[in-house]
């Protein structure tokens, strides 16, 4: 295939003109604009000989609203994805709010590795931003290679999500000030998942053929509103029912067939009902601001591991998949490390100083 230059006098254009496996194609643009220069039309032609020669030619690639285009390609990516709501919800985020404002109708085959550099350094986020938005183009590219769009993925650069957050997490103790002040109606789901330390997505979708057997069986999950058939790392997990759980099982009046925690009117929990009911409840327990799933999962961990169990006990506990995210749970901050020194040497500090006082 060599192709060749053509010139349109009606139209007063330019336009490459060649067969490629057997089909004969009309190429009118040169980077979405009109070829109005016979140079530009032989740049363009050497251009798609380079790519020939090199595996990754792609005829759409020069047609308008090109599939490969970046602001056409992602918008198609993000229809046919088979990913849980929220993550499709951070994606969308992603491409609508950065992607597609920085890289616009880019050639997807055309992203280097220095593009990638320059498009994380533009994003006006945090790192975790930043990280989050970079892996969303990543994951698509993935993508366009597994389905042989792009001939390869470029190198992207290490990415680094930033200083986690300090974990925020209560005491056993600050937790059951803050379940007193929780109306009786509702009490039972709180204390079910501070018992158990499950996501409140989990948590919500907790359903009565989870409960057998002494056991309880966590493998479906709330997202957004939508229930999903699996928890969010695909896995379910087979926890044993503690003396304390079944007390709650027991108390609860039978108002659904289905999930084992729900409203006066039969339905489940929503994310919005249960912030509610326990920010009101911090409120008048005078606790500090906390979210839930800190106060829930957060916790658990923390108090865990304060206790002195080890680490993979607890990661099976709360399902983590990788030991990393355990580890964070043993992150304190200076104060917090401060407090449990002081409490260690409370007694003795107490007995040395009464000593003191009797020789003096």
């Amino acid at each position: 295939m060599g192709g060749s230059i053509c010139y349109h006098k009606p139209a007063n254009r330019w336009y490459i003109q060649l067969y490629w496996q057997g089909k004969r194609y009309k190429i009118w643009r040169y980077n979405g604009d009109p070829i109005w220069h016979e140079k530009t039309a032989e740049k363009l032609l050497n251009k798609i000989r380079a790519e020939i020669d090199n595996g990754d030619f792609q005829p759409k690639t020069y047609f308008p609203d090109s599939p490969l285009s970046i602001n056409q390609y992602s918008k198609q990516w993000l229809n046919v994805i088979d990913v849980k709501p929220n993550t499709l919800k951070d994606y969308k985020y992603s491409v609508n709010s950065f992607i597609i404002p920085f890289f616009k109708n880019k050639d997807l085959r055309h992203i280097r590795y220095n593009d990638i550099v320059e498009f994380h350094k533009w994003i006006p986020r945090s790192e975790k931003g930043k990280y989050n938005a970079v892996s969303c183009l990543r994951t698509m590219l993935r993508w366009a290679w597994r389905n042989e769009d792009i001939s390869k993925v470029p190198p992207f650069p290490r990415l680094s999500q930033g200083e986690p957050p300090e974990i925020e997490y209560l005491t056993l103790e600050q937790q059951e000030m803050v379940l007193k002040h929780i109306p009786e109606r509702h009490r039972a789901i709180f204390m079910f998942g501070m018992e158990y330390g499950v996501r409140i997505g989990e948590l919500r979708a907790i359903q009565w053929d989870c409960v057998q057997n002494d056991e309880l069986v966590i493998k479906r999950a709330f997202a957004d509103n939508q229930l999903m058939e699996s928890t969010k790392t695909n896995r379910s997990r087979v926890l044993g029912l503690t003396p304390y759980a079944k007390k709650i099982l027991q108390s609860l009046p039978m108002t659904s067939n289905t999930f084992v925690f729900v409203r006066e009117d039969g339905r489940s929990y929503t994310n919005k009902n249960l912030n509610k009911i326990w920010s009101e409840a911090c409120k008048k327990a005078e606790i500090k601001k906390i979210k839930l799933y800190n106060a829930v999962r957060h916790s658990l961990g923390c108090q865990l591991l304060d206790k002195g169990f080890e680490f993979d006990k607890v990661q099976k506990v709360l399902g983590h998949t990788r030991p990393e995210m355990t580890r964070r749970y043993a992150r304190r901050s200076n104060e917090s490390i401060t407090e449990m020194l002081v409490d260690r040497r409370a007694k003795v500090i107490e007995f040395s100083v009464n000593e003191m006082n009797k020789n003096s």
